[in-house]
Protein backbone atom coordinates (compact mmCIF):
# COMPACT_ATOMS: atom_id res chain seq x y z
CA UNK A 1 0.00 0.00 0.00
CA UNK A 2 1.49 3.35 -1.05
CA UNK A 3 2.28 6.09 1.47
CA UNK A 4 -0.18 8.98 1.49
CA UNK A 5 2.09 12.02 1.45
CA UNK A 6 -0.68 14.14 2.92
CA UNK A 7 -0.28 12.28 6.19
CA UNK A 8 3.49 11.75 6.00
CA UNK A 9 5.24 11.94 9.37
CA UNK A 10 6.84 15.32 10.02
CA UNK A 11 8.93 15.19 13.23
CA UNK A 12 9.16 18.31 15.39
CA UNK A 13 12.90 17.85 15.85
CA UNK A 14 15.97 16.85 13.81
CA UNK A 15 19.52 15.79 14.62
CA UNK A 16 22.22 18.02 13.20
CA UNK A 17 25.08 15.93 11.69
CA UNK A 18 27.49 17.88 13.92
CA UNK A 19 25.62 16.68 17.01
CA UNK A 20 25.93 13.09 15.83
CA UNK A 21 29.62 13.59 15.01
CA UNK A 22 30.26 14.92 18.53
CA UNK A 23 28.64 11.79 20.04
CA UNK A 24 30.76 9.52 17.84
CA UNK A 25 33.94 11.31 18.87
CA UNK A 26 33.03 11.08 22.57
CA UNK A 27 32.20 7.35 22.35
CA UNK A 28 35.44 6.62 20.51
CA UNK A 29 37.41 9.05 22.68
CA UNK A 30 38.78 10.94 19.70
CA UNK A 31 40.00 14.48 20.38
CA UNK A 32 38.91 17.33 18.11
CA UNK A 33 42.47 18.18 17.17
CA UNK A 34 43.14 14.56 16.17
CA UNK A 35 39.93 14.41 14.12
CA UNK A 36 40.66 17.71 12.40
CA UNK A 37 44.10 16.42 11.40
CA UNK A 38 42.57 13.21 10.02
CA UNK A 39 40.07 15.22 7.97
CA UNK A 40 42.55 17.89 6.91
CA UNK A 41 40.49 20.76 8.28
CA UNK A 42 41.09 23.30 11.05
CA UNK A 43 39.92 22.71 14.61
CA UNK A 44 37.82 25.86 14.22
CA UNK A 45 36.00 24.41 11.21
CA UNK A 46 35.38 21.13 13.04
CA UNK A 47 34.03 23.06 16.05
CA UNK A 48 31.68 25.01 13.76
CA UNK A 49 30.27 21.72 12.43
CA UNK A 50 29.81 20.32 15.95
CA UNK A 51 28.18 23.56 17.14
CA UNK A 52 25.70 23.63 14.19
CA UNK A 53 27.37 26.65 12.66
CA UNK A 54 28.43 24.78 9.52
CA UNK A 55 26.96 21.90 7.53
CA UNK A 56 28.63 18.74 6.29
CA UNK A 57 29.24 18.88 2.56
CA UNK A 58 29.16 15.85 0.28
CA UNK A 59 32.98 15.89 0.12
CA UNK A 60 33.17 16.02 3.91
CA UNK A 61 30.71 13.09 4.14
CA UNK A 62 33.06 11.01 1.99
CA UNK A 63 36.02 11.93 4.22
CA UNK A 64 34.05 10.99 7.35
CA UNK A 65 33.17 7.64 5.78
CA UNK A 66 36.89 6.97 5.27
CA UNK A 67 38.03 8.13 8.71
CA UNK A 68 35.15 6.83 10.90
CA UNK A 69 33.71 4.03 8.78
CA UNK A 70 30.22 5.58 8.85
CA UNK A 71 28.54 5.68 5.45
CA UNK A 72 28.58 8.98 3.57
CA UNK A 73 24.85 8.44 2.95
CA UNK A 74 24.17 8.68 6.67
CA UNK A 75 25.98 12.01 6.93
CA UNK A 76 24.22 13.33 3.82
CA UNK A 77 20.82 12.20 5.08
CA UNK A 78 21.39 13.81 8.46
CA UNK A 79 22.45 17.02 6.78
CA UNK A 80 19.50 17.05 4.37
CA UNK A 81 17.03 16.17 7.11
CA UNK A 82 18.24 18.96 9.35
CA UNK A 83 18.19 21.48 6.48
CA UNK A 84 14.60 20.48 5.69
CA UNK A 85 13.65 20.76 9.36
CA UNK A 86 15.08 24.28 9.53
CA UNK A 87 13.31 25.28 6.31
CA UNK A 88 9.98 24.09 7.70
CA UNK A 89 10.62 25.90 10.97
CA UNK A 90 11.32 29.14 9.09
CA UNK A 91 8.22 28.65 7.00
CA UNK A 92 6.08 28.07 10.10
CA UNK A 93 7.51 31.17 11.73
CA UNK A 94 6.84 33.27 8.64
CA UNK A 95 3.32 31.84 8.34
CA UNK A 96 2.63 32.71 11.97
CA UNK A 97 3.74 36.29 11.33
CA UNK A 98 1.62 36.42 8.18
CA UNK A 99 -1.45 35.15 10.02
CA UNK A 100 -1.13 38.03 12.44
CA UNK A 101 -0.67 40.43 9.52
CA UNK A 102 -3.76 39.10 7.74
CA UNK A 103 -5.87 39.75 10.84
CA UNK A 104 -5.17 43.47 10.46
CA UNK A 105 -7.30 43.63 7.29
CA UNK A 106 -11.06 43.54 6.57
CA UNK A 107 -10.85 40.21 4.72
CA UNK A 108 -14.56 39.52 5.25
CA UNK A 109 -15.52 42.72 3.41
CA UNK A 110 -12.99 42.06 0.64
CA UNK A 111 -14.32 38.52 0.15
CA UNK A 112 -17.96 39.62 0.08
CA UNK A 113 -17.22 42.21 -2.61
CA UNK A 114 -15.13 39.80 -4.69
CA UNK A 115 -11.72 41.42 -4.28
CA UNK A 116 -10.18 38.26 -2.79
CA UNK A 117 -11.39 34.63 -3.02
CA UNK A 118 -13.73 33.14 -0.42
CA UNK A 119 -11.21 30.81 1.22
CA UNK A 120 -9.95 30.20 4.75
CA UNK A 121 -6.62 28.84 3.57
CA UNK A 122 -4.08 31.23 5.08
CA UNK A 123 -1.58 31.00 2.22
CA UNK A 124 -4.29 31.70 -0.36
CA UNK A 125 -5.58 34.68 1.62
CA UNK A 126 -2.04 36.00 2.01
CA UNK A 127 -1.29 35.68 -1.71
CA UNK A 128 -4.61 37.33 -2.59
CA UNK A 129 -3.96 40.26 -0.25
CA UNK A 130 -0.51 40.81 -1.71
CA UNK A 131 -1.96 40.82 -5.25
CA UNK A 132 -4.82 43.10 -4.13
CA UNK A 133 -2.34 45.71 -2.87
CA UNK A 134 0.21 45.07 -5.60
CA UNK A 135 3.10 44.43 -3.22
CA UNK A 136 5.47 41.50 -2.71
CA UNK A 137 5.46 40.99 1.07
CA UNK A 138 3.90 42.22 4.33
CA UNK A 139 7.11 44.14 5.02
CA UNK A 140 6.72 45.98 1.71
CA UNK A 141 3.14 46.86 2.66
CA UNK A 142 4.29 48.49 5.87
CA UNK A 143 7.04 50.46 4.17
CA UNK A 144 4.90 51.59 1.19
CA UNK A 145 1.44 52.17 2.62
CA UNK A 146 2.69 53.23 6.02
CA UNK A 147 4.78 55.93 4.35
CA UNK A 148 1.87 56.85 2.06
CA UNK A 149 -0.37 57.45 5.06
CA UNK A 150 2.16 59.69 6.78
CA UNK A 151 2.62 61.78 3.64
CA UNK A 152 -0.93 61.83 2.26
CA UNK A 153 -3.25 61.46 5.26
CA UNK A 154 -1.82 64.28 7.36
CA UNK A 155 -4.90 66.47 6.80
CA UNK A 156 -7.12 63.72 8.19
CA UNK A 157 -7.67 61.79 11.41
CA UNK A 158 -7.53 58.57 9.41
CA UNK A 159 -3.91 57.82 10.29
CA UNK A 160 -4.91 57.53 13.94
CA UNK A 161 -7.84 55.22 13.25
CA UNK A 162 -7.61 51.77 11.67
CA UNK A 163 -5.10 52.37 8.90
CA UNK A 164 -5.22 48.84 7.44
CA UNK A 165 -9.00 48.96 6.99
CA UNK A 166 -9.01 52.49 5.59
CA UNK A 167 -6.24 51.73 3.10
CA UNK A 168 -8.09 48.55 2.06
CA UNK A 169 -11.24 50.56 1.37
CA UNK A 170 -9.34 53.13 -0.64
CA UNK A 171 -7.45 50.46 -2.57
CA UNK A 172 -10.73 48.71 -3.45
CA UNK A 173 -12.02 52.00 -4.82
CA UNK A 174 -8.84 52.50 -6.84
CA UNK A 175 -9.16 49.03 -8.40
CA UNK A 176 -12.73 49.78 -9.48
CA UNK A 177 -11.63 53.16 -10.82
CA UNK A 178 -9.02 51.56 -13.08
CA UNK A 179 -11.89 50.17 -15.16
CA UNK A 180 -13.61 53.56 -15.47
CA UNK A 181 -12.68 55.26 -18.72
CA UNK A 182 -12.39 59.02 -18.25
CA UNK A 183 -11.48 62.02 -20.33
CA UNK A 184 -8.38 64.04 -19.48
CA UNK A 185 -9.32 66.09 -16.44
CA UNK A 186 -10.63 69.57 -17.18
CA UNK A 187 -11.39 71.95 -14.32
CA UNK A 188 -13.73 73.95 -16.53
CA UNK A 189 -15.64 70.88 -17.68
CA UNK A 190 -15.91 69.60 -14.13
CA UNK A 191 -17.29 72.90 -12.82
CA UNK A 192 -19.84 72.97 -15.62
CA UNK A 193 -20.87 69.35 -15.06
CA UNK A 194 -21.20 69.84 -11.31
CA UNK A 195 -24.10 72.21 -11.98
CA UNK A 196 -25.66 69.58 -14.22
CA UNK A 197 -25.19 67.00 -11.47
CA UNK A 198 -26.91 69.33 -9.00
CA UNK A 199 -30.01 69.12 -11.18
CA UNK A 200 -30.09 65.36 -10.55
CA UNK A 201 -30.77 65.73 -6.80
CA UNK A 202 -34.54 65.47 -7.31
CA UNK A 203 -34.24 62.14 -9.15
CA UNK A 204 -34.13 58.63 -7.71
CA UNK A 205 -30.86 56.65 -7.79
CA UNK A 206 -31.84 54.49 -10.76
CA UNK A 207 -32.11 57.67 -12.80
CA UNK A 208 -29.29 59.82 -11.48
CA UNK A 209 -26.55 57.24 -10.82
CA UNK A 210 -25.54 56.49 -14.45
CA UNK A 211 -25.88 60.16 -15.43
CA UNK A 212 -23.83 61.30 -12.46
CA UNK A 213 -21.00 58.86 -13.21
CA UNK A 214 -21.08 59.79 -16.90
CA UNK A 215 -20.79 63.52 -16.21
CA UNK A 216 -17.90 62.90 -13.83
CA UNK A 217 -16.08 60.66 -16.33
CA UNK A 218 -16.49 63.27 -19.06
CA UNK A 219 -14.68 65.70 -16.75
CA UNK A 220 -11.78 63.36 -15.93
CA UNK A 221 -13.15 62.08 -12.60
CA UNK A 222 -13.87 58.44 -11.77
CA UNK A 223 -16.80 58.18 -9.35
CA UNK A 224 -17.00 54.92 -7.39
CA UNK A 225 -19.50 53.75 -4.78
CA UNK A 226 -18.07 51.42 -2.15
CA UNK A 227 -19.79 50.37 1.09
CA UNK A 228 -17.77 51.29 4.17
CA UNK A 229 -15.63 48.51 5.59
CA UNK A 230 -15.52 47.45 9.20
CA UNK A 231 -13.71 50.03 11.38
CA UNK A 232 -13.46 52.62 8.60
CA UNK A 233 -16.26 55.12 9.41
CA UNK A 234 -15.76 56.93 6.09
CA UNK A 235 -18.22 58.87 3.94
CA UNK A 236 -15.88 59.68 1.08
CA UNK A 237 -12.33 59.96 -0.16
CA UNK A 238 -10.75 62.07 -2.87
CA UNK A 239 -7.38 61.47 -4.47
CA UNK A 240 -5.62 61.74 -7.81
CA UNK A 241 -4.76 58.50 -9.61
CA UNK A 242 -2.71 60.34 -12.24
CA UNK A 243 -2.17 63.98 -13.17
CA UNK A 244 -5.15 63.65 -15.55
CA UNK A 245 -7.52 61.39 -13.60
CA UNK A 246 -9.11 62.09 -10.21
CA UNK A 247 -11.01 59.66 -8.02
CA UNK A 248 -13.98 60.11 -5.69
CA UNK A 249 -15.01 57.11 -3.59
CA UNK A 250 -18.27 57.33 -1.63
CA UNK A 251 -19.66 54.90 0.93
CA UNK A 252 -23.28 56.12 1.31
CA UNK A 253 -22.59 55.71 5.02
CA UNK A 254 -25.62 57.66 6.28
CA UNK A 255 -27.95 56.37 3.54
CA UNK A 256 -29.92 59.63 3.25
CA UNK A 257 -29.83 61.94 0.27
CA UNK A 258 -28.85 65.08 2.21
CA UNK A 259 -25.63 63.43 3.45
CA UNK A 260 -25.00 61.82 0.07
CA UNK A 261 -25.19 64.99 -1.98
CA UNK A 262 -23.26 67.10 0.52
CA UNK A 263 -20.49 64.48 0.63
CA UNK A 264 -20.26 64.36 -3.16
CA UNK A 265 -19.92 68.12 -3.61
CA UNK A 266 -17.53 68.27 -0.65
CA UNK A 267 -15.24 65.73 -2.35
CA UNK A 268 -15.64 67.53 -5.68
CA UNK A 269 -14.41 70.72 -4.00
CA UNK A 270 -11.13 69.04 -3.06
CA UNK A 271 -10.56 68.25 -6.74
CA UNK A 272 -11.27 71.80 -7.86
CA UNK A 273 -9.67 73.76 -5.03
CA UNK A 274 -6.81 71.71 -3.59
CA UNK A 275 -3.58 69.95 -4.50
CA UNK A 276 -3.06 66.65 -6.30
CA UNK A 277 -0.55 65.09 -3.91
CA UNK A 278 -2.73 64.53 -0.89
CA UNK A 279 -5.58 62.18 -0.07
CA UNK A 280 -8.62 63.88 1.44
CA UNK A 281 -10.66 61.64 3.70
CA UNK A 282 -14.17 62.50 4.89
CA UNK A 283 -14.02 60.73 8.24
CA UNK A 284 -16.73 60.40 10.91
CA UNK A 285 -14.47 62.19 13.41
CA UNK A 286 -14.21 65.20 11.13
CA UNK A 287 -11.17 67.42 10.83
CA UNK A 288 -10.89 71.18 11.11
CA UNK A 289 -8.58 72.53 8.45
CA UNK A 290 -8.60 75.24 5.83
CA UNK A 291 -9.16 72.68 3.07
CA UNK A 292 -12.04 70.95 4.85
CA UNK A 293 -13.75 74.25 5.67
CA UNK A 294 -13.39 75.40 2.06
CA UNK A 295 -14.88 72.12 0.83
CA UNK A 296 -17.79 72.46 3.26
CA UNK A 297 -18.57 76.00 2.06
CA UNK A 298 -18.34 74.94 -1.57
CA UNK A 299 -20.73 72.01 -1.09
CA UNK A 300 -23.22 74.06 0.86
CA UNK A 301 -23.25 76.99 -1.55
CA UNK A 302 -23.61 74.89 -4.67
CA UNK A 303 -26.52 72.93 -3.19
CA UNK A 304 -28.28 75.88 -1.53
CA UNK A 305 -27.20 79.36 -2.69
CA UNK A 306 -26.27 81.41 0.38
CA UNK A 307 -28.41 84.46 -0.41
CA UNK A 308 -31.54 82.39 -1.04
CA UNK A 309 -30.93 80.34 2.12
CA UNK A 310 -30.47 83.44 4.27
CA UNK A 311 -33.73 84.95 3.03
CA UNK A 312 -35.58 81.68 3.65
CA UNK A 313 -34.21 81.15 7.17
CA UNK A 314 -34.83 84.79 8.12
CA UNK A 315 -38.58 84.12 7.96
CA UNK A 316 -38.19 81.33 10.53
CA UNK A 317 -41.03 79.37 9.01
CA UNK A 318 -39.92 75.76 8.73
CA UNK A 319 -43.13 73.86 8.26
CA UNK A 320 -43.03 71.02 5.76
CA UNK A 321 -44.89 72.99 3.10
CA UNK A 322 -42.48 75.94 3.49
CA UNK A 323 -39.46 73.67 3.05
CA UNK A 324 -40.95 71.98 -0.02
CA UNK A 325 -41.80 75.34 -1.63
CA UNK A 326 -38.29 76.67 -1.01
CA UNK A 327 -36.68 73.49 -2.33
CA UNK A 328 -38.71 73.72 -5.55
CA UNK A 329 -37.69 77.35 -5.98
CA UNK A 330 -33.98 76.47 -5.97
CA UNK A 331 -34.45 73.13 -7.79
CA UNK A 332 -33.10 70.75 -5.15
CA UNK A 333 -34.62 67.87 -3.20
CA UNK A 334 -36.36 69.06 0.02
CA UNK A 335 -34.38 66.51 2.04
CA UNK A 336 -31.24 68.54 1.33
CA UNK A 337 -32.86 71.64 2.81
CA UNK A 338 -33.94 69.66 5.88
CA UNK A 339 -30.37 68.41 6.37
CA UNK A 340 -29.02 71.96 6.21
CA UNK A 341 -31.58 73.27 8.69
CA UNK A 342 -30.80 70.43 11.09
CA UNK A 343 -27.07 71.02 10.78
CA UNK A 344 -27.52 74.72 11.56
CA UNK A 345 -29.71 73.79 14.57
CA UNK A 346 -32.63 75.77 13.13
CA UNK A 347 -34.82 72.69 13.52
CA UNK A 348 -34.51 69.60 15.69
CA UNK A 349 -32.78 66.56 14.16
CA UNK A 350 -36.04 64.64 14.60
CA UNK A 351 -38.08 67.03 12.46
CA UNK A 352 -39.08 66.52 8.83
CA UNK A 353 -36.95 63.43 8.24
CA UNK A 354 -39.82 62.12 6.14
CA UNK A 355 -38.73 64.63 3.50
CA UNK A 356 -35.35 62.95 3.21
CA UNK A 357 -34.93 60.06 0.82
CA UNK A 358 -33.13 56.88 1.87
CA UNK A 359 -31.58 54.86 -0.91
CA UNK A 360 -28.93 52.40 -1.90
CA UNK A 361 -26.64 52.62 -4.89
CA UNK A 362 -25.29 49.89 -7.11
CA UNK A 363 -21.98 48.54 -5.81
CA UNK A 364 -19.87 47.17 -8.70
CA UNK A 365 -17.60 44.15 -8.52
CA UNK A 366 -13.96 44.22 -9.67
CA UNK A 367 -13.79 44.25 -13.46
CA UNK A 368 -17.53 44.89 -13.86
CA UNK A 369 -17.72 48.68 -13.55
Amino acid sequence: MGTNTLYAYKPDYAVHPGEYLEEVLEVREIKKREMSERLGISVKHLSQIINRQASITADMAVQLEKTLGISANIWNNLNAGYALFEARAREAQELSKCLQWIKEFPTKDLKELGFIPRTRHAKSVLDSLLRFFGISSPEKWESYYGNLSQVSFRKSTAHSDNLHHIVSWLRAGEILAFDVETAVFSKGAFRKNLHKIRELTTMNPLEFEPLMKKLCAESGVALVFMPEFEKTHLSGVTRWLTQDKALIVMSLRHKTNDHFWFTFFHEAAHILLHGKKEIFIDHAKGFDSREENEANRFARNILIPEDAYNKFTAKKRFYQADIETFARSIHVHPGIVVGSLQHDKLIDYRWHNNLKERFQLKIPSPGKE
